[in-house]
């Protein structure tokens, strides 16, 4: 029996949003948004098209922002300024809307992990510093996050994802350091509904590391559901 919150996925057509469609679908009712419409998607530019988004949402949603133009994306240095605007609109309208939770893909990039030792776990309490322009816009969405959340009461989980891919396997020509910051889609899967799930999130906001427990982590698995990854089996 499905649960009576639905979920809105934004960029539900990325390899995050497919993996969530196919680990939700069958406990919750989705709303599938990106900007090409296939599949039972919305086609929404999130930056441009805010009344057309508002319009399609409801007060007990729980939105799961994922949408993200991949111009900007590690190890490039662009900057695209669309992807701080649909974050912006993402608080926005869940606050008009009076929507109570809001769940944001960040990244391990907030923080540069190339000198990290394997052992000495970064904090997410550490003090940034993000390795790309892509790094520093995520960590300028999760401050905009939180201030939200002080203003407005509004729950938001940012959650700082390693390396998904449906294959579980250590994409090395995306990220040399893949094998550090492995997700396996299982671990993303439970995560996300634990965030959904949970009854109040602390404070209203929250920032951690998503990453599997693979032999060179390098990031604290710390967090307040007292989520714990179960991959790689030994």
């Amino acid at each position: 029996m499905k649960q009576s919150k639905r979920i809105v996925i934004t960029g539900s057509q990325g390899s995050l949003g497919m993996i969530l469609q196919d680990g939700l679908k069958d406990s919750f009712d989705l709303l599938c948004i990106d900007k090409i419409s296939q599949n039972k998607t919305f086609a929404i530019d999130l930056a441009n098209e805010y009344e057309k988004f508002k319009d399609l949402l409801n007060k007990d949603d729980v939105i799961i922002h994922l949408a993200w133009d991949m111009r900007e994306d590690f190890p490039n240095e662009n900057i695209v300024q669309q992807n701080k605007m649909m974050a912006e609109n993402i608080y926005r309208v869940a606050v008009e809307k009076k929507i109570s939770r809001v769940i944001i893909a960040s990244s391990v990039h907030v923080n540069d992990y190339s000198n990290a030792m394997v052992g000495e776990y970064i904090s997410p309490m550490s003090e940034n510093f993000p390795d790309t322009p892509y790094g520093a816009g995520k960590v300028y969405i999760e401050h905009l996050g939180r201030f939200f959340s002080r203003k407005y009461s509004l729950e938001v989980v940012c959650l700082r994802f390693g390396g998904v891919n449906k294959y579980n396997k250590i994409m090395f020509n995306e990220d040399p350091l893949y094998d550090r910051v492995l997700l396996y889609k299982e671990d993303l899967i439970e995560l996300v509904r634990m965030c959904i799930e949970v009854d109040k999130v602390p404070n209203n906001f929250a920032a951690f590391y998503a990453v599997s427990n693979v032999l060179g982590r390098v990031h604290s698995l710390d967090n307040f559901l007292g989520w714990r990854p179960k991959f790689p089996k030994n």
